[in-house]
């Protein structure tokens, strides 16, 4: 029964370290994640994934693709980040959105709040500009562009 009891207190040691080692030290940035589309040729811009301003100044010109992904990310200061948050496309690209952190949805596409791992995808079909955000994180917007 001591040994079970040992047992226990240790894995909890561990578990703890685990978490305090994982978790950034109060007011430290982080940057954005690596750009998802970076041998496509479609950048993030500098903004994405410090704070802002969401969705970036300058859209990415991702016209080369006929598949783009943005990574539904964490960001240092508003909570939550687009990146890239700001594309232009051609009509008849897909638009993946790959959730690397959790707690976001994508308004008004997907209204659902979702966690690590969950993709979608929508393909754009008419020219025009697609404004998006996350109602879970003020200021965590984004922006397709579709010519």
């Amino acid at each position: 029964m001591r040994s079970k009891a040992l047992h226990l207190i240790a894995l909890g040691m561990l578990v703890g370290i685990s978490v305090a080692v994982s978790m950034p030290a109060r007011g430290t940035a982080h940057a954005a994640l690596a750009p998802p589309n970076a041998a496509g040729r479609c950048m993030a811009a500098k903004s994405d994934g410090s704070g802002g301003p969401y969705p970036a100044k300058v859209s990415a010109n991702c016209t080369a693709l006929k598949k783009v992904t943005v990574n539904v990310e964490t960001d240092p200061v508003i909570g939550g980040a687009f990146a890239p948050s700001n594309i232009t496309i051609k009509k008849g690209t897909t638009v993946i959105w790959i959730w690397k952190s959790g707690s976001h949805n994508l308004a008004p596409f997907h209204a659902a709040i979702e966690n690590p791992g969950f993709k979608f995808s929508k393909r754009f079909t008419k020219a025009g500009k697609y404004k998006y955000l996350c109602q879970v994180h003020p200021g965590q917007n984004g922006l397709v562009i579709v010519k």
